[in-house]
């Protein structure tokens, strides 16, 4: 059995669970907050969405992150890349950062258009080459939690 965990708003959780519940039980998938990590801070994940950012328990999201094999992290937030120092895993980044490993090359009204910049291989070890994904947003969701979503999708498909 393996977990999930996500750091995002609490209001983007009900749209996260229903889009990952058709890839993934939702069981597995657990959402991480400043409240509750102190109890799941010895749960091993395999795969960290990084929507948000926790500062005042970096040292309890170190401990969650170092046990994993993905994570997806929002690099348009303010985070501190430290925390991440020699750890053994794959970091997928994405946001509008031109080095991120997904690029959000174009906004529309309820289109996304994301890119991916690199190789990066699935969770069955499948190579997904660099090419542009249209994602569909008729949601009043943020966008970020969006395109974390789809890539989570892209990894576990």
């Amino acid at each position: 059995m393996f977990f999930i965990g996500i750091i995002t708003n609490q209001k983007n959780e009900i749209f996260i669970k229903k889009e990952l519940s058709e890839i993934i039980p939702i069981d597995n998938i657990i959402f991480i907050t400043e409240k509750n990590i102190e109890n799941i801070k010895n749960i091993k994940f395999e795969t960290i969405l990084l929507d948000t950012k926790i500062d005042s328990r970096k040292k309890e999201v170190r401990k969650i992150i170092s046990s994993c094999k993905y994570l997806i992290l929002n690099y348009d937030i303010n985070f501190d890349n430290s925390i991440l120092g020699d750890l053994d895993l794959t970091i997928i980044t994405y946001g509008f950062n031109s080095k991120s490993t997904f690029t959000i090359s174009s906004v529309e009204e309820n289109n996304l258009i994301i890119c991916l910049q690199r190789i990066i291989f699935s969770k069955n070890n499948k190579k997904i080459e660099p090419q542009e994904y249209k994602i569909e947003n008729s949601t009043n969701i943020d966008k970020y939690a969006v395109i974390g979503t789809e890539i989570m999708k892209i990894i576990y498909k």
